[in-house]
């Protein structure tokens, strides 16, 4: 999240990474996610995501922004939505942080089931985080577990489902 409508140490942490590692293997698309989470800041995460990794040289062209999503399922959602509006079929990283991957990756996994390869490269590390993303791993299979991502109509049952939740 955004602290006074600036990058935090673990955004910047985040997007050096995924900067970083862009160099090294050259992909088809980078996808910024995130959206506006703070009420005096009409910048998204994703925006700001988008700023840095300008400024650290990554290549204009590849980047998307998401900048809908508030929540890690909404992150996958709205990343999916893009991947098949681009017709992505490639291998898709996740570039988050270390204490937030097991859930990201579960996420993905279950919203994005096409997916044949699926990674994460991690940024720091902070154990006294890992209990609560277990719990909201635990909300957030409840909610996921309602929507039939094969169907034709995944997005519409996930927003009918997100707008009728209180889990969300």
């Amino acid at each position: 999240m955004l602290k006074e409508c600036k990058p935090t140490d673990e955004m910047k942490g985040r997007v050096e990474r995924a900067v970083q590692f862009a160099h090294l293997i050259i992909p088809d698309i980078m996808i910024f996610s995130g959206g506006r989470t703070s009420a005096e800041c009409s910048n998204s995460e994703a925006g700001m995501m988008q700023k840095l990794a300008l400024s650290l040289g990554a290549d204009e062209k590849l980047l998307k922004v998401e900048e809908k999503s508030t929540t890690t399922v909404e992150n996958a959602v709205y990343v999916r939505e893009i991947l098949e509006i681009e017709g992505f079929t490639g291998n898709l990283y996740i570039v988050t942080s270390c204490y937030h991957m097991i859930r990201s990756i579960s996420i993905f996994r279950t919203v994005i089931p096409s997916l044949t390869a699926l990674s994460g490269l991690c940024f720091e590390c902070k154990p006294e985080r890992l209990q609560s993303e277990a719990d909201r791993l635990i909300i957030d299979q409840n909610l996921m577990s309602k929507v039939p991502w094969d169907s034709q109509d995944w997005l519409k049952d996930f927003e009918d489902i997100k707008n009728n939740s209180s889990l969300v």
